[in-house]
């Protein structure tokens, strides 16, 4: 069982837990409708700096969780069953799952309106949940996979700089990275949100082969391709929650 620190602040107490490691260098905090509040450390950072680290992000923690408690209600956890709507590019498609005989593979296909996957009969019900979830993660990252590249080839054009590679990750906290050396990374859920969506955290990423930091100019790079940035990054926020059935 994980252990949980918290910390008091006024009348409320805040439960986290900490993940350490030894190529971490900073500290992020992080909060999330299934995992809490969870901090990746260095593996040497003592406690206590961590806790005051908690206290000063204190306020931005209580408003995350009040919005995912808000939220949550709004989109329940998904168990991956016909009848359920899922995400793509913005829009709802309803799941249909279809019992069969065959022993293949569980395909999806979205088709007329409809995610259809056939899944064999003899799975039982924790087992067909699984393979439901499988059967779509695996349809979103071979979507992501086409789309991606598809996007990031038109922006490159207009920023004028180009990756060195593209990789669809499975991310828990971040929706894209740029490494220094100028690999750009993407978490594959991106792919349920709008294209504007998906196009505002493609650009950053790609704003970051200029600006490795969140400087003035970064900002200032992101608005000259994207001049509503702003209302797209909270549109970003708003739909985290949605993202996050696959988690």
């Amino acid at each position: 069982m994980v252990k949980l620190n918290h910390i008091q602040y006024g009348n409320r107490e805040i439960f986290f837990k900490i993940e350490r490691s030894d190529r971490r260098k900073t500290v992020g905090i992080y909060v999330s409708p299934k995992a809490g509040v969870v901090v990746r450390a260095p593996r040497f950072l003592e406690a206590e700096r961590i806790k005051e680290l908690i206290r000063k992000r204190a306020q931005w923690i209580i408003t995350k969780q009040e919005f995912i408690n808000t939220h949550s209600q709004l989109h329940p956890e998904k168990e991956f069953v016909s009848g359920e709507s899922f995400f793509y590019l913005g829009r709802q498609y309803r799941l249909k799952v279809l019992k069969t005989a065959s022993k293949q593979a569980e395909s999806c296909k979205l088709m007329s309106g409809r995610f259809f996957i056939g899944i064999h009969g003899d799975l039982s019900s924790a087992e067909t949940r699984e393979a439901v979830k499988e059967a779509l993660m695996g349809w979103y990252i071979g979507r992501a996979k086409e789309k991606i590249p598809e996007r990031v080839e038109l922006y490159a054009r207009q920023i004028g700089k180009w990756p060195e590679r593209i990789e669809i990750k499975d991310q828990k906290s971040r929706w894209g990275s740029c490494s220094r050396h100028g690999v750009v990374r993407f978490n594959w859920k991106i792919i349920m949100a709008p294209v504007t969506v998906l196009d505002y955290v493609i650009v950053h990423e790609l704003c970051h082969l200029i600006h490795q930091s969140h400087s003035a100019r970064f900002w200032q790079k992101v608005q000259t391709i994207i001049t509503d940035y702003t209302m797209r990054r909270k549109r970003l926020r708003e739909y985290s929650l949605m993202l996050s059935a696959f988690d």
